[in-house]
């Protein structure tokens, strides 16, 4: 037998890396993206608290509206809140035919009613009248609006 040559331990050679951690640009890097992300999502909080706001006191108004609404509906015909008074068309809000306040749902409402004979074909007809109610709130743009035609 030929002198084999013994098995040699295997030698494991450990390279040594060049990196041994994260560098300090590294970490800015990150924590720069990571401040982006929380201000993000910390936008879109605030963003979702003022839209909610914004249609709670929108969902309160026309609560206000409907029960002026069917208030009015309910009065009878020749009720004196239902006669023109001084408004100069039914959108006069500096001078409207009747005014309110109301305070529901921890904001203050203004409702104003003008009041005027219906027209058919360009015509006045004093068997009809149109009640244009607008409700006001702080922050609104615009009021809501509604009209209601009734007929004597």
């Amino acid at each position: 037998m030929k002198n084999q040559p013994r098995n040699k331990p295997k030698r494991y050679f450990h390279m040594q890396s060049q990196s041994r951690g994260f560098t300090l640009v590294e970490i800015l890097v990150a924590i720069v993206i990571l401040a982006i992300g929380v201000l993000a999502v910390a936008n879109l909080t605030v963003m979702g608290v003022r839209t909610s706001t914004l249609m709670n006191r929108r969902m309160y108004a026309r609560d206000v509206l409907n029960r002026y609404h069917e208030q009015l509906m309910g009065l009878p015909a020749r009720d004196s809140i239902l006669n023109h008074q001084t408004s100069a068309g039914l959108n006069d809000t500096i001078t409207p035919d009747y005014e309110q306040t109301e305070i529901a749902g921890g904001g203050r409402f203004r409702i104003i009613w003008n009041i005027a004979d219906s027209m058919i074909v360009e015509v006045p007809d004093d068997r009809f009248k149109t009640v244009r109610l607008h409700v006001f709130w702080p922050q609104a743009r615009q009021p809501l609006t509604s009209d209601l035609i009734r007929r004597y």
